[in-house]
């Protein structure tokens, strides 16, 4: 006969989830520097109270306009919501202890009822908000494209928390070898369904700790993220951009491919990000990326690259609509505006890495937006202006390394939580005619 552990809920828990979320609101930093910074500041918290804290603040994003609409008059009181949500959801499998008043337990009670049996407005646009805890422009966005049974797999994928999920480091070893080893240090895992080179791990755990990691074996890389790098097919001495490169995940994975041989070039505009990439591809082994932090995307270094790239890989800056399980606070500060401007420095960054693709050669523009304004349409636009580029079938490229996709209608490339358990993802392969 099982047993359920009592968990008491300390208010000073309580307060910490409030404080944290009040930071998430009030800073433009994403949610998970915003954690990062708390738990620097409370190093005595110990390794249970931290995991209450992330997890119920990544909770509470997630189902944030929910929650405020069932608090009503207490929807600015955030240690109201959080016990509301913890009402609701609760933490694991366990018992909870709250520290409720007597005075708010009614009120709480009442919450709980409204939480879970919300009277949806009519208009469809803010019926699925409310539901799923969305902005309105957003849902009203893919329902511009989407029949309302899409849009709401999709809203619901989206809710859930993402898998951990493991590229391998074919420099130094297979798949098989690493999934052994981390089997043999208590970490299951099981093979993607379409990267070849892929884990996703049977439970969430920190395992950066372990030695397959220290070792170079692997990296943490959403399986939709991986698929973006096998659309370049990067081969082994050829020349290779990675226009956009940031913390360098897509960086190692093309260097990799290229068998640790050729040039690759790692740009990015903030030296912050880029020099993650350096202990990084220590770790992996990599030796031949070349890393430049650019005053701009016309600097010199990009201008001597003019005709010679046979890959450029721009994975553009934009809305993170197809991360929102991942990073839910972004789905606030996100707003029509902003995603008008990051549009404009899609189509900026595009024009300026065409130059770079030799005739023959390749630019992969990849997302993780599931808005068209990022998507299609920017390639489209693209298109019309550099007519000397042909779009690829993705799938065609995809199915030379093996690699079966299912749900792709056209010529790009789209992956999604609803329809194949990955992030959200869109791409495009763009040849250069010869």
């Amino acid at each position: 006969m099982s047993t359920t552990t009592l968990l008491r809920v300390y208010p000073v828990w309580i307060e910490a989830v409030g404080t944290v979320l009040q930071e998430i609101f009030r800073s433009p930093l994403p949610a998970d520097t915003i954690l990062q910074q708390f738990f620097r500041k409370h190093r005595k918290m110990g390794k249970r109270d931290r995991a209450f804290v992330a997890e119920t603040v990544y909770g509470m994003l997630r189902h944030y306009r929910r929650l405020a609409y069932a608090a009503r008059r207490r929807a600015d009181d955030l240690r109201f919501l959080t016990l509301l949500y913890l009402k609701v959801f609760g933490f694991g499998a366990a018992s909870l202890d709250l520290p409720v008043r007597p005075s708010e337990q009614g009120a709480l009670e009442a919450s709980v009822q409204r939480f879970q049996h919300p009277s949806l407005p009519d208009d469809p646009v803010a019926a699925l908000g409310l539901c799923y805890s969305l902005p309105d422009w957003l849902i009203a966005a893919w329902l511009d494209t989407l029949p309302r049974e899409a849009v709401e797999a999709r809203c619901a994928a989206l809710k859930a928390p993402a898998p951990l999920t493991i590229r391998v480091n074919t420099l130094k070893t297979d798949r098989e070898t690493v999934r052994q080893r981390l089997r043999a240090e208590g970490f299951p895992s099981r093979p993607t369904p379409y990267s070849p080179v892929g884990l996703i791990l049977e439970e969430k755990a920190f395992i950066f700790r372990t030695r397959a990691f220290q070792e170079g074996l692997f990296e943490v890389q959403d399986e939709g993220s991986q698929l973006i790098s096998f659309l370049t097919e990067a081969q082994p001495g050829q020349v290779v951009v990675d226009g956009c490169a940031g913390g360098g995940g897509k960086t190692l994975h093309l260097a990799a491919l290229m068998q640790g041989k050729g040039r690759l070039y790692a740009f990015d505009i903030h030296k912050a990000r880029l020099q993650e990439l350096r202990p990084r591809a220590r770790r992996a082994d990599v030796h031949n990326i070349r890393l430049h932090v650019l005053p701009h995307n016309r600097a010199s270094i990009v201008r001597r690259l003019y005709g010679k790239a046979d890959v450029v890989l721009v994975d553009a800056p934009c809305s993170g609509t197809g991360v929102l399980r991942r990073n839910p606070d972004a789905a606030w500060k996100m707003t029509p505006a902003r995603v008008t401007a990051l549009v404009e420095q899609q189509r900026q960054i595009l024009d300026a890495y065409a130059p770079l693709v030799r005739p023959g050669g390749r630019l992969v523009y990849a997302t993780c937006s599931l808005l068209p304004a990022e998507n299609e349409q920017q390639v489209h636009a693209f298109l019309e202006r550099h007519p000397d580029f042909v779009l690829a079938p993705a799938t065609d490229v995809l199915s030379r390394q093996g690699i079966v996709l299912p749900h792709q209608r056209d010529a790009f490339l789209r992956v999604e939580p609803a329809t194949h358990g990955t992030d959200g993802f869109f791409a495009a392969v763009l040849l250069r005619r010869s």
